[in-house]
């Protein structure tokens, strides 16, 4: 299998990243009232630039800082002792990534760049000791764990109970509302991650997904041209996840 290159970190110069981020309102600084925000400078340190397919950290590693999605995005991935892989996220840009490693202090998950990107990285000694002194910082990084493994479960229960059709209309809702909620439209989106990669996402093989895609374009649920999606019929794509009366 080829080696996924490792991104060498090309770290970009002042101003301060958070003084020119329109995703500050997502991330951490959302937590802060407006005299503390200068803590930001000791917690987010330097942005870091990769590439498409580079590795941002892995599996294994020993785990000192994490990071926010600044620009572009991001997947995870888990790797089985027999060489399987399985990818279980997709980040986008104000998520924080390694937020699964937090307690045993070691990466859980390899985190590569789905397309040429940008992430914040987070010295995690440093985001500890400011929430020790600021309790709305400390509530944020629980609530974000918290939501981290509320998700977990929520995919845990996509695939073992839902079926096909179902696990891929709940993936473009929820990519949907993600973007929504980032100002950015909802409605329309280009899907940054393979039909393959969506596959391994759902427990689903490429041709499913491509056949599903094929099936909902048909239906009239959503406009497809090849990455480019568009959500024609919201209400439609949301009954197919209302159990059926029988």
């Amino acid at each position: 299998m080829k080696a996924i290159p490792t991104a060498p970190m090309h770290r970009m110069d002042k101003p301060h990243p958070c003084d020119v981020c329109f995703q500050s309102r997502f991330c951490l600084p959302i937590s802060l009232p407006q005299d503390e925000l200068v803590r930001m400078r000791d917690i987010m340190q330097t942005t870091i630039r990769l590439t498409k397919g580079e590795r941002l950290f892995e599996s294994g590693q020993p785990m000192d800082k994490v990071f926010s999605v600044h620009a572009g995005s991001f997947k995870s991935m888990i790797s089985s002792p027999d060489g399987r892989q399985q990818i279980v996220g997709f980040h986008v840009p104000g998520e924080l990534m390694g937020l699964e490693g937090f307690s045993a202090r070691i990466y859980m998950t390899d985190v590569i760049a789905l397309e040429d990107g940008e992430a914040c990285e987070i010295d995690v000694r440093i985001l500890e000791n400011n929430a020790r002194e600021l309790p709305t910082l400390q509530h944020q990084i629980h609530c974000l764990i918290g939501n981290r493994l509320a998700r977990a479960q929520q995919d845990q229960f996509v695939l073992g109970s839902m079926q096909a059709d179902e696990r891929l209309a709940r993936f473009l809702l929820d990519l949907s509302e993600r973007y929504k909620s980032r100002g950015l439209s909802p409605e329309e989106f280009v899907l940054r991650m393979s039909r393959e990669e969506i596959g391994s996402y759902l427990g689903l093989k490429l041709e499913t997904i491509s056949r599903l895609m094929s099936r909902f374009h048909q239906a009239g649920l959503v406009h497809v041209a090849q990455r480019q999606v568009r959500i024609t019929n919201r209400e439609g794509l949301t009954e197919l996840l209302v159990p059926q009366e029988h």
